[in-house]
C-alpha cells in the first residue's frame, strides 16, 4: 500500500482467538471478499483491509486506509463486529494508531 496509508493495530487477548477470527472473516466474506485460515485473515472492504492473526492467547488485529474518513469507518466496522462477537468474553479492541 501507499506510504500515506492509516494504519492501527490491536491486541485483543482472548484463548478463543481462531474461533472469533474465523467468526468474524466469514461474516465479513458475506459482503466483501475475505480469506482465512485457523490462524490468518485478511478482509478487504471497499473503504480499507483488515488483517488478522490468531494466537495462543490473542487476536493480533491490523486496519489500514488511505484517508482518515475510510480509517475511521474500518475501525468501527471491525472493533463493532469483534466486541458482538466476543461479548461472552467481553472483548474490547483497543487501537494503537
Amino acid at each position: 500500500m501507499e506510504t500515506n496509508v492509516l494504519t492501527a493495530e490491536a491486541t485483543v487477548a482472548t484463548a478463543n482467538a481462531s474461533k472469533i477470527m474465523k467468526w468474524l472473516c466469514g461474516h465479513f466474506k458475506m459482503k466483501v471478499p475475505a480469506e482465512y485460515n485457523d490462524v490468518s485473515g485478511h478482509v478487504n472492504f471497499p473503504f480499507g483491509v483488515c488483517t488478522m492473526t490468531a494466537t495462543d492467547t490473542a487476536l493480533l488485529i491490523r486496519v489500514q486506509a488511505p484517508d482518515t474518513e475510510s480509517f475511521e469507518r474500518v475501525k468501527l466496522v471491525v472493533s463493532d463486529h469483534l466486541e458482538r462477537f466476543g461479548r461472552k468474553e467481553a472483548l474490547t479492541v483497543v487501537w494503537q494508531n
